[in-house]
């Protein structure tokens, strides 16, 4: 029957494994804290832009029906016109009143896209 030799390990051996595997350790941690913090920062930000969407969504219905509403006044309006000439006033009043809102709405919104597109930039940034 034959022996098997006895290794031991010299302690400097398990020493180095030792750090080896508490410094692996201690950069996995470092990884998944940075990892959940970029997801933690991209959930803040899908949450900010779902916001800011919902927000424009319920502000573009508002700017229809104001539409709408305008052009109804304007058609009652000229249904009690009595001449040609007051039917033309209330057509270029209308039109520039439309002008104002669609340039105002237009602006709104690219403000609000540009807030959103800005927040969006800040939380990728590392």
């Amino acid at each position: 029957m034959t022996s098997t030799p006895k290794l031991d390990v010299p302690d400097s051996m398990r020493d180095f494994a030792d750090q080896s595997v508490t410094q692996a350790r201690k950069a996995f941690e470092t990884f998944m804290g940075n990892a959940q913090d970029a997801v933690g920062k991209m959930e803040d930000s899908a949450s900010s832009a779902q916001a800011a969407g919902a927000s424009m969504q319920k502000d573009a219905m508002s700017f229809a029906e104001d539409q709408v509403a305008g052009a109804f006044d304007l058609a009652q309006k000229m249904g009690r016109a009595k001449a040609p000439r007051g039917l033309m006033g209330l057509q270029a009043t209308y039109m520039r009143q439309q002008m104002e809102a669609v340039s105002k709405h237009t602006k709104d919104m690219g403000d609000k896209m540009s807030a959103v597109a800005g927040d969006a930039a800040k939380v990728m940034k590392p």
